[in-house]
């Protein structure tokens, strides 16, 4: 691993997979069909539920080695939950891999049968995974580790169907894992988030870090943490649309980035030692 240069800035390899799961409001013509929302009440939905303009928001950086962006709405299938509904606790609230409830708790869909659960997560979930575990394992196999970002923001007032319904909403929360952030570099992510002005939580009011299930809670050269941006602060939350902060707080991420890619390096090499 790279180590520490003293007195000059070091450079820094391409560790950084970023992991974009929720920005989008597309939901095509044939899942349109089995939603039972009225076009209204869906345009209201997708503001609520998409992370607005993350794949814009976490700009492109010199440790970045790939991006994935899930190209459907998460009202159609959500790549964030866990494939199996009985690993996921979200399904309580109707809102496993396969949505069947709003973020009000209203109808959203028919739960689908077995067959089109499965058609659904074949079409979806399971390329989606597929292409994040290869970029994973080809940053591994080039760099000794990988880092994945989950990029993802949040609302200022906590929506119904969230387990934590706190008032005070942090501007930053940083989501991590057990086993797969380092507490060098969720420190790091902290100091760097605070040192930019911006308040910060760790796994409030969302907690935990994603990676490849294949990886999971077994290989240590895969590093994760969550970034949750505060939706008020760079947009206005009621049309969706970004405000003049957006700019700034994107320069900041940048910055977040790469104070974490450096603690994930860090991490490594002490590891190893």
């Amino acid at each position: 691993m790279v180590g520490r240069a003293e007195g000059s800035r070091r450079s820094l390899p391409r560790i950084a997979v970023l992991h974009i799961p929720h920005s989008s409001r597309q939901v095509l013509a044939e899942e349109r069909g089995t939603i039972r929302l009225a076009d209204r009440e869906l345009d209201f939905e997708l503001l609520r539920m998409t992370d607005a303009w993350t794949d814009l928001l976490f700009p492109s950086t010199p440790v970045e080695a790939a991006r994935l962006v899930f190209p459907v709405s998460r009202l159609v299938c959500d790549v964030e939950r866990f494939p199996s509904d009985a690993d996921e606790p979200m399904v309580a609230r109707g809102m496993g891999a396969i949505y069947t409830r709003t973020s009000s708790g209203d109808v959203l869909r028919v739960s689908p049968d077995g067959a089109g659960r499965d058609r659904l997560l074949a079409r979806w979930y399971r390329p989606h995974h597929s292409t994040l575990e290869r970029m994973v394992n080809d940053v591994v196999a080039r760099s000794g580790i990988c880092l994945v970002v989950d990029c993802h923001s949040f609302p200022s007032v906590a929506l119904p169907y969230e387990l934590d319904q706190t008032s005070e909403r942090a501007g930053i929360c940083i989501g991590t894992d057990a086993f797969h952030t380092p507490a060098r570099l969720r420190e790091a992510l902290v100091e760097a988030a605070a040192k930019e002005g911006y308040s910060v939580a760790v796994d409030a009011p969302f907690a935990g870090a994603l990676v490849p299930l294949s990886t999971y809670c077994r290989d240590r050269r895969v590093m994760s943490v969550m970034i949750e941006v505060n939706r008020r602060l760079y947009m206005d939350e009621q049309p969706g649309a970004k405000t003049e902060d957006f700019a700034p707080v994107r320069a900041a991420l940048g910055r977040l980035i790469m104070a974490t890619a450096d603690a994930a390096v860090i991490s490594s090499a002490a590891h190893d030692d």
